[in-house]
């Protein structure tokens, strides 16, 4: 008998039960790491995909302001002829707005 009462061998029981569930547990742990660590490199995937969508839709987005802006000026210059022209046209009396 040991100290506390009870016998070598169920303290012996109680410590490999005790072990038994540590390992387990651990097996437990491991897996389900290994399930996260799975997880966080799809994750990872993802928000590499999806930061280079958004790349690639600022690209587009910075194009299309640059053809805008080509297209203002365009429109600028057009309409800034045709005010000239109206104003030339009135000055000879031969407005088509009179």
């Amino acid at each position: 008998m040991t100290t506390s009462g009870e016998e070598p061998s169920d303290r012996l029981d109680r410590i490999e039960a005790i072990l038994l569930q540590t390992a387990t547990q651990q097996q437990t742990n491991t897996f389900v790491l290994g399930e996260v660590a799975t997880k966080l490199d799809q994750l990872t995937n993802r928000v590499e995909q999806v930061a280079a969508e958004v790349a690639n839709l600022n690209d587009i987005l910075m194009a299309s302001i640059e053809i805008a802006e080509t297209d203002r000026q365009t429109f600028q210059a057009e309409i800034r002829r045709v005010w000239e022209y109206l104003v030339r046209e009135g000055e000879n009396g031969n407005s088509p707005l009179a």
